[in-house]
């Protein structure tokens, strides 16, 4: 009588980029390797911690690709794992024996080329790959468009922001000739809705153009850069930063109570301009289409609400920033900001319904 004996292999439960799984002993044993080799490779990085905590997301993402729920991560799936984002010794041996190669020639590790490594074939470089857009979410103050683009196109963000203000306020100067205004407005919402956003780490490696290796999650970070960050984590840069934050606090409280003070006077407007009309008569038809959009009480209500949500934003951000408070998790400025965009697209609409129903006095 001859009996099989099924070899039992011991399990580990592991938490990993913020994902939990169920890997054998040895597969285990070779990842927490793995990793601390990683760590050793980046640790005279200045974002050394950041950057192993992007490895480790991305080793999450691929793992959950090779395991269905409940099933047990073997040695063979982290072994292929491995293979595909790189080895740090070797990427440790290029870094301290010659000059990094240029970021365009980095390649992806594969089993192919592990091989070709091992026989001592020269290798094939693969190109970088190309660019895609995505929304920004980690750098977002909005929806993240501008520093899409900005990722997409290789310039700074702040570059689109400005350009997007611009736009905004040059067309909310010209308003008498027609909201230009709203095409700035109109164009960030249709990219903020057509751009997917960048969540997983292959996709923010896409967005940015980097290679899916040890060579891309390697940090750009200038030196310049690094020393403003020590100093904003320094006691006297969290001193200057406080301060700060206090001056902006009172200047926005004072511009939100100021504009609420003066909201009051709005619904006099129409009143005001109705007494300063002398001779409905005289008036030509393009001024008296513009008299009647300026005395009526619905276009002014429509105003009143539109500044009054923009000074109770300047009066929210003012208290917060003054008192150190944190952003509740409905975040109330953003609904703030989008109710203030919808009240000028109601200011829009309305201004063009009026005009269109006053055309045909115009025209005469």
């Amino acid at each position: 009588m001859t009996s099989n004996l099924t070899e039992m292999k011991t399990t580990e439960n592991i938490s990993l980029g913020g994902y939990s799984f169920t890997v054998e002993s040895d597969a285990y044993n070779e990842l927490d390797i793995y990793l601390t080799d990683i760590r050793n490779c980046f640790r005279e990085d200045a974002n050394a911690d950041e950057i192993v905590e992007d490895i480790e997301v991305r080793i999450a993402e691929l793992l959950g690709e090779k395991c269905v729920p409940g099933m047990v991560a073997n040695l063979q799936m982290v072994r292929e794992i491995k293979e595909r984002i790189g080895d740090p010794k070797v990427l440790a041996q290029e870094e301290g024996g010659s000059e990094a190669e240029p970021a365009e020639e980095a390649q992806e590790e594969t089993p192919g080329n592990a091989q070709e490594r091992a026989q001592g074939k020269p290798q094939q470089k693969t190109p970088l790959k190309e660019r895609r857009l995505y929304r920004d979410i980690d750098g977002r103050i909005v929806g993240g468009v501008c520093g899409g683009l900005g990722a997409y196109f290789g310039i700074d963000k702040v570059l689109f922001r400005i350009i997007f203000l611009l736009l905004f306020f040059i067309g909310f100067v010209g308003i008498d000739e027609g909201p230009y205004c709203m095409i700035a407005i109109a164009a960030y919402i249709c990219l903020w809705i057509a751009m997917p956003a960048a969540r997983t780490v292959e996709e923010k490696c896409r967005m940015k153009g980097k290679p899916m290796n040890l060579e891309g999650f390697r940090s750009k970070e200038s030196n310049f850069e690094k020393e403003v960050k020590d100093f904003a984590t320094s006691p006297v840069g969290r001193t200057a930063g406080r301060a700060g934050k206090v001056f902006l606090g009172i200047i926005l409280l004072l511009c939100g109570l100021t504009g609420l003070l003066a909201c009051i006077f709005i619904p006099s407007v129409p009143e005001l301009i109705q007494n300063h009309i002398t001779d409905w008569n005289a008036l030509d038809s393009s001024e008296f289409a513009i008299a009647q959009i300026l005395t009526g009480t619905t276009f002014w209500g429509l105003i009143l609400v539109t500044c009054g949500i923009l000074f109770i934003w300047f009066l929210y951000n003012g208290i917060m920033l003054l008192f150190d408070l944190k952003t509740p998790r409905w975040k109330p400025g953003l609904v703030l900001i989008i109710a203030w965009f919808i009240s000028i697209f109601a200011v829009a609409a309305w201004c063009i319904k009026i005009t269109a129903d006053l055309l045909p006095v115009i025209t005469l």
